[in-house]
């Protein structure tokens, strides 16, 4: 009786460290895939922030989201 329980044991073990392993791959892609998305969008923003003042546009700029910097913008000629 004693080596069932040990066998149960090893094999439950031996499925549960792949799963963790899996939930911490899909953890890190999601947190990677953030940050490219923030990077990316302070980047676009910064570019159509400065086009918009080189062409002496007034502007509105919107953050809806601050952990991917997800935005609305809007350039429109100042009187």
């Amino acid at each position: 009786m004693k080596e069932g329980a040990e066998g149960m044991k090893k094999g439950l073990h031996t499925s549960i460290t792949p799963s963790f392993i899996l939930a911490g791959l899909i953890v890190l892609m999601i947190i990677t895939l953030v940050f490219v998305q923030r990077h990316l969008n302070s980047i676009q923003i910064e570019s159509i922030v400065e086009q918009a003042d080189e062409r002496g546009f007034g502007y509105e700029l919107v953050i809806h989201e601050p952990i991917t910097n997800s935005y609305s913008f809007r350039a429109f000629e100042q009187e």
